[in-house]
């Protein structure tokens, strides 16, 4: 059994508009009626009735009945009362009637007041049940007197006026009651037309409402029911912005407008046809859906569309729609298009890698670099911490990130990574966003450093060629100087010797001169050779040490034997990478300068070895000799030009000059080490196998 009428009955309904009307009527008919029983008591009070008698028992019962449902309806429970009220007036009438005159009382004419109030208050269903009952009743009154089972009482001519005077009344007021309410409620129906009209006017949508020659059936297949809504449908209403939105002055050009006179040509019919059919496969509802129209003047606008169907005894009878031009919104979203696909372009051409950022370190946005940088996919970072994708410069970061958004301004750090076996390093850029939010731009600048050091070098490299050069011309100048000075004086003396006759000074004089043109002619040699080195060269070669040794140890064979020097070479020394021609001659320099400088030394001792690897994997070799040693003083000043410490020894004093260039030349170093008296140590270092780029000049 359903229950809800029942619970519908004792629940307060106040707040709804119906259901005040309700209230308000019943609350009216209350007060009315208690105002007339109360006069009806104090007549018949007047009039000498006494209490026992039932009309006025029953008068004062329903005047106790009436205060309590006033405040039935006060506490907001209106069906509960309205129901009450019918209920309990209908037996009162008819408990009046049967006990008075049956038929003939006027009480019976209260049964239409009645059924009146129920059909007001209630439903139809209540009001037809209580006139059953009450012609039931009726006839109920009629036969019984009939058959003589009651008597009739005939009530005075006063008594019956002065009932029906309170019937008349209470009627006159259903019926004013009933008109106030009709036109109260063509009133409300006036002001929501207007209310929704003016809502349609105003609005920013183009509403429309689509009506058909002929109803469409919702049975017959989708092609059939498309081709019927294009054949038979017509705007049978809408407003200006419609109209306005096709290119019409008014809504009443485009009233009656039919559905191929918007979409004249072949082309966008077709367009439309596809569009009915995909509604009604939709079941009459489409929300939300584009189109691309176009106007009366035939420029072409985007809408956005909401269409719902009308649908009565399975026949579609119209369809309303509303439409939002959004042909602005789609400009701009084109140009918007556009701009992200010219913005995607140039960030995909920078090499550089972008990062989004809060001020907690979480990746917001994240953009790849196309060259170079970290390899990763936004999927891989985004929502993620610098700690968790990049621990190695987390707390780096964090400082520079800090001291942007606190300061407003770019602040950057580098920092190093291992790609591919190579160590890169990488600029981070950090530019504050917001508050909260900062913007890095990392880029491998690891080219730039490169070039950076190698400019440095170069820049070194530059200074100390031009200070040899300094030297080297302030030494030539001297150097040369010497023996053009012996030949000028000489000459002198020559003439003078000439003139004389001394033949025997004369032959002194021209030794001079011969030994003053070797001496320059040597230095000019010397010199050419030194200007050599890095200029010409032979081809490089992997080069066996121990068997270059064995052929210097050959060609100084007359030094060595003549000093008595004893000659130590280790065993299986490395190969190195060079120009075999220059590497002789530094072997061949350091050999023959440790068997020059030999001094007293009685047991003469020189010793060929290597002595561990530098920092590049080179192997440090070494030419030692326990011979006269060199004062720590002119460590520097011996790989000079023309530096010779003793003027007594034979050669120039290039020689350790020549060491020097051939070894830097290929990338190594050399130094000495040594104390006078004690011998001397020449390490040097050179390259074990071919570099990724040989220079050869």
């Amino acid at each position: 059994m359903k229950l809800e009428p029942l619970r519908q009955m004792f629940r307060p309904l106040f707040g709804l508009e119906r259901h005040k009307t309700t209230a308000r009527f019943i609350y009216v008919i209350l007060i009315t009626t208690l105002i007339i029983d109360s006069l009806m008591i104090v007549i018949r009070l007047l009039n000498g009735v006494v209490l026992s008698n039932p009309t006025l028992r029953f008068l004062i019962g329903l005047l106790a009945f009436q205060i309590i449902l006033l405040f039935v309806v006060k506490r907001g429970f209106v069906n509960l009362a309205v129901l009450a009220l019918v209920i309990v007036a209908w037996l009162g009438v008819t408990y009046q009637a049967w006990s008075a005159d049956g038929v003939r009382d006027v009480a019976a004419y209260a049964y239409i007041l009645i059924i009146l109030i129920a059909a007001l208050l209630t439903n139809w269903q209540l009001s037809l049940v209580l006139s059953g009952l009450s012609i039931l009743a009726i006839w109920v009154f009629a036969i019984t007197e009939a058959v003589g089972l009651r008597v009739p009482h005939i009530d005075s001519p006063l008594n019956m006026a002065r009932d029906l005077t309170a019937i008349f009344l209470l009627l006159f007021l259903l019926v004013y009651l009933l008109i106030n309410t009709i036109r109260y409620s063509l009133d409300a129906v006036r002001a929501g037309e207007q209310k929704y009209r003016n809502f349609v006017e105003q609005s920013m949508e183009g509403i429309w409402f689509m009506a058909f020659d002929q109803p469409v059936s919702i049975h017959l297949p989708a092609e059939e029911q498309a081709e019927m809504i294009f054949r038979y449908g017509y705007i049978s209403e809408c407003n200006d912005m419609l109209a306005r939105m096709y290119g019409y002055h008014s809504s009443a050009e485009m009233r009656g407008a039919r559905l191929l006179d918007l979409r004249p040509d072949k082309e966008r019919s077709e367009i439309y046809y596809q569009e009915t059919l995909k509604l009604v496969r939709e079941g009459y509802r489409s929300g939300n859906h584009e189109t691309k129209e176009q106007t009366h003047a035939g420029e072409t606008v985007y809408f956005l569309n909401n269409v719902v169907g009308v649908i009565e005894d399975n026949y579609l009878v119209g369809l309303w729609g509303t439409q939002l031009d959004i042909t602005a919104l789609k400009v701009t979203e084109d140009a918007l298009r556009r701009s992200e696909a010219r913005t995607h372009a140039l960030l995909a051409a920078i090499p550089d890698t972008i990062f989004e950022f809060k001020r907690d370190g979480t990746i917001l946005q994240f953009m790849s670099s196309s060259k170079g940088g970290p390899q990763l996919s936004p999927e891989q970072v985004i929502g993620k911490t610098i700690r968790e994708v990049f621990p190695f410069v987390a707390d780096q970061a964090a400082f520079v990130m800090q001291r942007a958004l606190e300061s407003g301004q770019v602040h950057a750090f580098e920092y190093q990574l291992i790609q591919e076996n190579e160590t890169k390093t990488f600029e981070a850029r950090v530019s504050p966003l917001s508050a909260d939010t900062a913007l890095a731009i990392v880029r491998d600048v690891s080219l730039q450093k490169w070039i950076s050091g190698e400019r440095e070098k170069l820049i070194n490299e530059l200074e100390s060629k031009n200070a040899e050069l300094e030297r080297f011309t302030y030494t030539v100048s001297h150097d040369l100087k010497s023996p053009l000075i012996t030949i000028k004086g000489f000459l002198g003396f020559l003439h003078q010797d000439a003139q004389t006759g001394n033949h025997q000074r004369l032959d002194a004089d021209i030794q001079r001169i011969s030994d003053a043109a070797d001496k320059m002619q040597l230095l000019l040699s010397d010199l050419l050779e030194l200007s050599r080195i890095g200029r010409l060269a032979n081809k490089p070669q992997v080069i066996n040490l121990n068997e270059m040794i064995s052929e210097v140890l050959e060609l100084l064979h007359g030094r060595i034997h003549a000093g008595n020097i004893r000659v130590d070479v280790g065993k299986d020394l490395p190969n190195v990478y060079g120009d075999r021609p220059r590497l002789f001659e530094v072997l061949q320099n350091l050999v023959d300068n440790a068997a020059k400088f030999m001094g007293d030394q009685a047991a003469p001792c020189i010793e060929i070895g290597q002595e561990g690897a530098a920092e590049d994997g080179a192997p440090i070799l070494f030419v030692r000799d326990n011979g006269m040693g060199i004062d720590p003083k002119f460590k520097d000043r011996i790989f000079g030009l023309f530096d010779k410490l003793d003027s007594r020894t034979d050669g120039t004093g290039i020689g350790l000059a020549l060491v020097k260039r051939i070894v830097e030349f290929h990338g190594g170093k050399i130094w000495v080490d040594s104390e006078l008296g004690k011998g001397a140590t020449f390490y040097f270092t050179l390259p074990p196998r071919a570099p990724e780029e040989h220079r050869v000049e």
